[in-house]
């Protein structure tokens, strides 16, 4: 029997856990083609919920035409336009159709054809050799301008953070004049470093200030686990109780990818008659170990400060981290030693600040419990 449980690609169909308000409003914002800006921490399922709106999209037979163009390693605007040229095969099925609307569209620029050696599928893109990207990003957006004249669109920019990088003059200012034309097509741009893209969207002086409906994504609440747990794991005759699946959950805070991370490994063990907190154990203890040498490679690259300061995190649950005492039992001496390696710590998209100082990987966390002895 097929293992039901994923985490390392997009997880969709039996494997997508619930989710259901946030893929209802979703479908109700891409039907109104307003833009949404799609933000959590790493590895929270944000790209796995877009495919399951795209599923969604096609199993109600919904006249609307998706792409999902992924920006995380660019770092340029012909990067950006050269992505999303080659996203336009979603849209169009008939490679021959899409090359005569491209070429339409291009009549004087040279073309380049690739065939993507994972699908199969050949996508297009435009060299740059004698025309400049202002000129050919304009083109873009009239081709997309175009499809959307035919039928609905959502169209996401995946790690849409990256365009913040970007050098180009003007470059923001721009995409946003063409966005703004498009009032059939839904743009959710969709991000995992918080502080980067929600300040694009929420500082007044930056070009896409308001420009989309904010969505942050949270963790999925432990109510909604218990079902799906226990659906999947009668396919083989295993009964979970509501306790132990709490258990799970909670050691992993309910983050998504980890506890599909677990449940994998956990479905693979022999458990007819449920598992022992023994089993839980010991693959807890098997997944902080895999992990061990990143981690360890990681704490070697930080500051002795910022070593002290993580473990103040720790030993303070990411409160009251300027309290004298707390300080001095880190043998930190002052607060502003502290301010600065929360600073660089946030940089290095170690530790989020949502109220408390947080780490984000739960595992490292769990390794720093355990190499720390805390």
């Amino acid at each position: 029997m097929k293992n039901p449980f994923a985490y390392s690609n997009y997880v969709t169909g039996e494997s997508f856990c619930n989710r259901k308000k946030e893929l209802s409003e979703l479908l109700r914002y891409i039907k109104g083609s307003q833009n949404v800006l799609l933000y959590s921490h790493r590895r929270y399922g944000k790209s796995s919920l877009i495919q399951q709106v795209f599923r969604e999209i096609r199993k109600k037979n919904l006249n609307i035409g998706v792409m999902h163009i992924e920006l995380y390693g660019t770092i340029s605007e012909k990067d950006f336009i050269t992505r999303t040229f080659q996203g336009l095969n979603q849209l169009e099925s008939n490679f021959e159709r899409l090359l005569k609307s491209v070429s339409n569209a291009l009549k004087n620029i040279k073309l380049n054809l690739s065939i993507d050696s994972a699908t199969g599928s050949t996508s297009v893109s435009p060299s740059f050799e004698a025309f400049n990207e202002k000129i050919i990003l304009e083109e873009l957006m009239k081709i997309l301008l175009k499809y959307s004249q035919n039928r609905k669109l959502v169209i996401v920019f995946d790690e849409f953070q990256e365009v913040a990088n970007y050098t180009e003059e003007g470059f923001e200012k721009r995409l946003r004049s063409f966005i703004q034309q498009h009032s059939n097509i839904c743009y959710i741009f969709s991000g995992s470093r918080q502080h980067l893209i929600t300040e694009m969207f929420n500082s007044n002086n930056r070009a896409f200030y308001k420009l989309a409906e904010s969505f942050p994504l949270d963790k999925i609440e432990t109510k909604h686990y218990i079902p799906w747990v226990r659906n999947l794991f009668s396919r083989k005759n295993v009964h979970l109780h509501t306790e132990r699946i709490e258990e799970i959950v909670a050691r992993f805070e309910n983050h998504p990818m980890y506890i599909q991370n677990f449940l994998f490994h956990l479905w693979e063990e022999p458990g007819e008659k449920g598992f022992s907190l023994k089993i839980i154990n010991k693959l807890e203890n098997a997944i902080i170990e895999k992990r061990s040498l990143e981690h360890t490679v990681l704490w070697e690259t930080l500051s002795i400060n910022q070593k002290k300061t993580l473990k103040l995190i720790l030993l303070n649950n990411g409160s009251n981290l300027f309290n004298a005492d707390s300080l001095k039992s880190v043998d930190l001496k002052t607060g502003s030693l502290v301010t600065k390696a929360l600073s660089s710590l946030i940089k290095k998209e170690i530790i989020v600040k949502n109220g408390s100082y947080l780490i984000q990987d739960i595992v490292f966390k769990k390794w720093l419990q355990k190499t720390l002895s805390l």
